[in-house]
């Protein structure tokens, strides 16, 4: 099922033994387009402490009474690696929380659709050395970045849609309501060239009038199969 990120950000995690927290984030990776991390707010018994999980945990997708089941208990998060989450996340970071839960590998998806890919190893080029992953991205650092087509800025950021099987953020929610056009449309990662931190910015390989056609969308009704294919398409103007 496709999901919104801000419809995921309200849902509570269960635990083995425990209720874990609400979802208060979500980390992807601008690179493969999938969420690697769910950012979640612990309940009082951790005094409202942040952590990182890995989609890896889920026994199953998300159920529609919007509670997320995971393969943990709370002592594991409780033991669960400290992370500043005002910061970016280095390397060693993530080797350490993969280490924490035994997470062999990166794995997305829920219960028979994992797909899975050798984590960093602990070596002088990865681990050590403070540097961050420049591919993870916060969802809520995100939102709100102005989008940048090949000829003009065309909007910002509104939201992400997120399939909750495979994880894949398989569209970025663009709201152009500043342009004379306004209107709300799904903009595939096919068609997006970078994510600039320091501008706050995202760029296009599409022109404006190419954003202008596309159809709009108010999220009051799934996607058919046929939409996410034309939405989807290879663009047809490159940078």
């Amino acid at each position: 099922m496709l999901r919104s990120a801000k419809q995921l950000s309200s849902f509570s995690l269960q635990g083995i033994d425990d209720n874990l927290g609400k979802v208060d984030d979500l980390y992807f990776d601008d690179a493969e387009w999938r969420v690697r991390y769910f950012v979640v707010k612990t309940g009082g018994w951790l005094s409202e402490k942040r952590v990182l999980l890995s989609p890896v945990a889920l026994t199953g997708v998300p159920q529609d009474n919007d509670v997320i089941h995971l393969d943990l208990t709370t002592e594991q998060i409780r033991n669960s690696p400290e992370i500043d989450l005002a910061k970016p996340v280095s390397k060693q970071k993530e080797v350490d929380l993969h280490t924490h839960y035994g997470w062999a590998y990166y794995g997305y998806g829920g219960v028979g659709s994992m797909e899975k890919r050798p984590p960093y190893p602990p070596s002088s080029e990865t681990a050590g050395d403070g540097n961050e992953d420049p591919h993870l991205r916060s969802v809520d650092e995100v939102t709100g970045y102005r989008i940048r087509a090949t000829d003009e800025e065309v909007g910002h950021v509104e939201d992400f849609i997120v399939d909750d099987t495979t994880w894949e953020v398989r569209f970025m929610v663009v709201d152009t309501a500043a342009l004379w056009f306004g209107k709300k449309v799904l903009i595939s990662p096919q068609h997006i060239a970078w994510v600039k931190w320091a501008d706050q910015q995202v760029g296009l390989h599409l022109p404006k009038d190419r954003v202008k056609d596309m159809p709009e969308w108010d999220g009051s009704s799934p996607l058919e199969a046929d939409e996410e294919e034309a939405l989807s398409r290879p663009a047809s103007y490159v940078i």
